[in-house]
């Protein structure tokens, strides 16, 4: 995710920092440079765990709600009120990532899935594919070229 991200956004110049702020990617991480720029940019900010240390889990799936929540930061967290009823039927307006994925909605970057009766559902803790993922890359680029 780090990675698409960071060529979604046009490489930015970046030099990555001499410590790494995740003590669970080292700094001779194929994607340090790329994961660290998503810290830098508050895209992502990883976990505190209880010892107060971050981590970013590199190898961990990335879920479709979370991914919702880069996409928004990645765009700069633009202004947007989230409807008082939900798109989808398994994204409950109090879903913390509720925002995001509604905002990812009202973009058409993401369409959910329509089931028979015409509901749609998200799938929020489901990991995003990368044939997904690259149809909302796709999409996000439609809406945010890069200058």
């Amino acid at each position: 995710m780090a990675a698409f991200m960071y060529r979604l956004s046009g490489k930015p110049a970046f030099n990555p920092p001499a410590v790494s702020p995740f003590k669970d990617v080292a700094t001779d991480n194929q994607f340090y440079k790329e994961i660290t720029w998503l810290a830098s940019t508050n895209i992502t900010t990883g976990w505190i765990e209880a010892d107060g240390t971050r981590t970013y889990a590199p190898l961990q799936s990335v879920n479709r709600d979370a991914m919702a929540a880069f996409m928004y930061r990645l765009a700069g967290k633009p202004a947007f009120s989230p409807p008082a009823v939900s798109p989808f039927t398994d994204v409950a307006t109090d879903n913390q990532f509720y925002k995001e994925i509604t905002w990812l909605a009202s973009t058409n970057i993401t369409t959910g899935w329509t089931a028979g009766d015409g509901s749609k559902t998200f799938a929020p803790v489901s990991a995003v594919n990368r044939d997904a993922m690259a149809a909302f890359m796709y999409r996000y680029n439609a809406k945010f070229p890069r200058n």
